[in-house]
């Protein structure tokens, strides 16, 4: 780490926030790029990068001063993402220097995970690092940082077993149906074509589900996932008039809204007598909160994963334990000025 220049990280995971709170604090798309030249126009800081997840909303700086830059990256949160800060702050969390480089190399690793040892976390850390890239918002520092971050998930993954088993909320959300219902003789609806849903997807082939429906708002995507399973594809904007023909709903879209709201659900539960289950995968949320409250509906959000995650810890927190000393092994020659792996 430059010993001139200050680190620091200010974020909400899924540890410190509910849902609820999380999805007010997502960045996706255009809003990401805007947010970033917002952060970098702030005064004193040379840098910055912003690792945004289901799970996780972190923003990662680099400045000459410690003066004020908490007070500024609340500022920020509640500018971009239009937040009361007095809500919001007691979710948050904040690491300095080598205590932000101790956190970020446990993300990359997947020990702040949700779900312990997961792959997809170390895609996502690349790819804040390459959107910060990408325009210019990103400093020697940050980069020396998460350069060293990506190596050290990297190495965990090499050195550990950490990753074995099942390491991905998509095979979480499969597991979770199966304690609901038998994927047996079940019609499934896809409503989202993303990284997520095309994990759910290959899990359902693998399971030879038959009965399969993909929405999307591209069509073509969802027609080459349904082709993928021997499903059918629809048009995004006619997803609803299937609802009382399926026993599964599993959306993952990047609506900044609800996209299936109570009085729709309720409304299809007119024509069916079979009870329903819905998995929401998306931050901010796609599937309205009330609908919890609907007599034979079922659904789950992230937060609900947990019990689930649970019972695949198994031997995991022995290689837990075998990473989280390969870290401070490195902090601590980081601490002395030797190259951290």
């Amino acid at each position: 780490m430059d010993s001139s220049s200050h680190l620091f990280v200010l974020g909400v995971n899924h540890k410190t926030a509910p849902v609820s709170v999380r999805e007010q604090l997502s960045f996706t798309g255009p809003q990401l790029q805007e947010a970033l030249s917002h952060l970098t126009s702030r005064e004193g800081i040379e840098g910055g990068i912003i690792l945004s997840t289901c799970n996780r909303s972190e923003i990662y700086v680099s400045s000459r001063s410690s003066n004020h830059i908490r007070n500024s990256l609340e500022q920020f949160f509640t500018e971009v993402q239009s937040v009361n800060l007095s809500e919001l702050s007691p979710f948050l969390y904040c690491f300095e220097n080598h205590d932000a480089v101790n956190h970020l190399y446990r993300v990359s690793s997947g020990l702040d995970s949700q779900l312990l040892g997961e792959n997809e976390i170390l895609g996502q850390v690349k790819r804040a690092f390459s959107e910060a890239k990408a325009v210019n918002a990103s400093n020697g520092s940050l980069e020396r940082l998460f350069d060293g971050a990506i190596k050290m998930g990297k190495k965990i993954r090499k050195e550990t077993c950490i990753n074995q088993g099942s390491t991905s909320l998509s095979s979480m959300a499969i597991k979770l149906a199966e304690k609901i219902v038998s994927l047996d003789n079940k019609t499934i609806l896809l409503v989202g074509v993303n990284k997520i849903n095309e994990q759910i997807a290959h899990y359902l082939h693998e399971r030879r589900i038959q009965t399969v429906i993909v929405a999307n708002r591209t069509f073509e995507k969802a027609v080459s996932i349904a082709r993928y399973l021997g499903g059918r594809a629809i048009h995004f904007d006619t997803f609803k008039k299937e609802l009382h023909k399926v026993d599964i709903i599993i959306c993952s879209t990047a609506a900044p809204h609800f996209i299936l709201k109570r009085e729709e659900v309720e409304a299809s539960l007119t024509k069916r007598t079979r009870p329903l289950l819905l998995i929401d995968m998306a931050v901010p949320r796609d599937i309205d909160p009330e609908i919890k409250q609907v007599t034979g509906v079922t659904l789950y959000s992230l937060d609900d994963f947990n019990h689930v995650i649970q019972e695949n810890l198994g031997k995991k927190k022995t290689e837990a334990l075998k990473a989280e000393c390969l870290i401070k092994q490195a902090v601590e020659k980081m601490k002395t000025h030797a190259p951290p792996i």
